[in-house]
């Protein structure tokens, strides 16, 4: 008899951990990764594309930020400060029919003429080396942000809450990953229930508010990545934060709502001049 209810349990224990009941919480922060999804809109618009990369404590986000348009996000771990980056498109330089070129001005002939413009020619100057210029080329703006608006990685809240605060809610499969439903055993609001599909090792695939998804996971890469994702990259000019457009710190709180983190209350920096 006795035999036969041992065998009862271990039975019921191997379904209820098929079905992810009971399963072992996710190990988090040992695994480098690329993960690309959507994340939703906190005024519910059409969710926004997302990119994150994580190798160890360096991340980089990219994603779209509003009053800001596409951006990069970087962690830099060698000054332990997160950056936005704002490429700059090289810009070409042309002349303008009738504006000056050298001494003269080049003459355009009117439409519908078969006139031959004529370039003028450079005077004659005596033989000079010219210096090459010395002034960097700025391919680029770095703009520091504040650590209250510095986006968290999707995990961080999971791990910082823990297999004993954190119940099982069944297996998930997202984005071609397998996973585990999580749910924290204690609401973080009235009304409120938030789950996550994390996988064994600690990417989480999906985060759902009750029946709305903040976060879901197309595809993932497991794998270092490359150093010169993370940081700034040279070239790169560190301007004030105050040069920041509205709603960087609205974004960040709104990545940081993903992870189940509280939003920490910002104010958009001033805007020179204004």
């Amino acid at each position: 008899m006795r035999s036969t209810i041992l065998v009862t349990a271990a039975a019921a224990a191997f379904l209820l951990s098929g079905c992810g009941i009971g399963a072992k919480y996710p190990t988090f922060g040992e695994t480098s990764y690329r993960i690309e999804g959507q994340t939703a809109a906190a005024d519910g618009s059409a969710a926004t594309h997302t990119v994150i990369y994580r190798d160890g404590p360096k991340m980089r986000v990219e994603t779209i930020l509003p009053h800001y348009g596409e951006a990069i996000v970087v962690f830099d771990q060698s000054t332990n400060a997160a950056y936005v980056l704002n490429p700059r498109a090289p810009v070409v330089a042309q002349a303008a029919p009738g504006t000056a070129v050298g001494a003269q001005a080049m003459q355009v002939s009117p439409p519908g003429t078969t006139t031959t413009t004529t370039l003028p020619t450079a005077p004659a100057t005596p033989n000079v080396t010219v210096a090459p210029a010395t002034t960097p080329q700025v391919v680029g703006v770095a703009v520091k942000l504040d650590d209250a608006d510095a986006p968290q990685p999707l995990e961080s809240a999971w791990a910082a809450l823990g297999a004993d605060n954190a119940s099982s809610a069944g297996r998930c499969d997202v984005a071609g990953e397998r996973g585990t439903e999580w749910r924290p055993r204690r609401a973080p609001a009235p009304g409120v229930e938030r789950t996550a599909c994390i996988t064994s090792d600690g990417i989480v695939l999906r985060v759902r508010e009750n029946d709305r998804v903040l976060w879901q996971a197309t595809t993932v890469q497991r794998g270092p990545q490359q150093a010169s994702l993370f940081g700034v990259p040279a070239g790169y000019q560190l301007i004030d934060p105050a040069a920041v457009a509205e709603g960087v710190g609205e974004r960040m709180n709104q990545l940081d709502s993903v992870t189940g983190a509280t939003p920490a209350p910002t104010t958009a920096p001033a805007r020179p001049g204004g």
